[in-house]
């Protein structure tokens, strides 16, 4: 699916943004460009979800079950934590490309333009490396902030919240693309924490209308649970694009020009 530029708004003022004006400009792209971000989206996030679900319902409780306030292990445990070792490496890299591919859409809708699904898809694959050698450096850094004592953690999480962006948009790598969000977010980590929490609560809610109702089943529930995702995440990842646009905005003057120039050197 693809369409011709859509003309967007000029980019935001040389001012910190409100939680807000973040938000509002989200929901403004989100209705705009929602039919290419909904597809990109399910393509991998329906067909992953149910089979999540799948396992574990079918071979978790098989293996592992409660008998008179006793948990009891019962043969074929080491099957089922093979099958939970593959799974998890499956949905590690799947969901690096679905990171790139809506990142890449995301950084797309903020210049104008809609790129295809397979543009999109091209790109997550292209990156996936890198995109996957950030993520585990971020989680592990996010994780060792939330060791230590639980603020640290949410510091770390604030300020590597644009690492993907920078990966997308600026082709930095490893540790310098965690250096390079940490910088871009340094002075302004409390609108930036503001944002993602407003951003969790409310794709938490809607989580939530979608699951609870889905019933003890695991199609019905991995149905809900991925409906609620494929709606859910393209909200998250324009709003984190959003933040990163706006603190380069704010700190190095950036236009949209300038970003569609560097979205062509990061084409695949």
């Amino acid at each position: 699916m693809g369409g011709g530029p859509i003309q967007l708004p000029p980019p935001p003022p040389l001012r910190p943004r409100t939680v807000g004006g973040i938000l509002e400009a989200a929901f403004g792209l989100y209705r705009r460009h929602w039919a290419t971000l909904l597809e990109v989206v399910a393509i991998l996030v329906v067909p992953l979800t149910l089979l999540q679900y799948f396992v574990a319902d079918e071979v978790f409780p098989r293996n592992v079950e409660v008998r008179n306030g006793t948990i009891v292990v019962s043969e074929g445990l080491g099957r089922a934590a093979g099958s939970a070792f593959v799974l998890g490496i499956v949905t590690l890299l799947v969901t690096m490309i679905l990171t790139g591919a809506v990142a890449w859409a995301v950084a797309g809708a903020l210049v104008g333009r809609e790129p295809s699904v397979a543009e999109c898809y091209r790109f997550g694959y292209a990156r996936l490396w890198s995109i996957l050698l950030v993520g585990i450096l971020s989680v592990l850094a996010i994780a060792a902030g939330f060791i230590l004592l639980v603020i640290p953690g949410f510091i770390v999480l604030t300020h590597l919240v644009c690492t993907i962006p920078v990966v997308v948009v600026e082709r930095r790598r490893g540790g310098a693309a965690l250096s390079r969000s940490w910088e871009l977010v340094r002075g302004f980590g409390w609108p930036v924490f503001g944002a993602l929490i407003v951003t969790a609560l409310l794709t938490g809610i809607v989580n939530a209308i979608f699951t609870a109702p889905a019933g003890n089943g695991w199609f019905g529930q991995g149905v809900a649970a991925a409906i609620g995702s494929v709606i859910t995440t393209p909200f998250t990842a324009l709003v984190v694009g959003l933040l990163y646009f706006d603190l380069r905005v704010r700190k190095e003057q950036l236009d949209v020009a300038t970003l569609e120039r560097e979205l062509q050197g990061s084409a695949p």
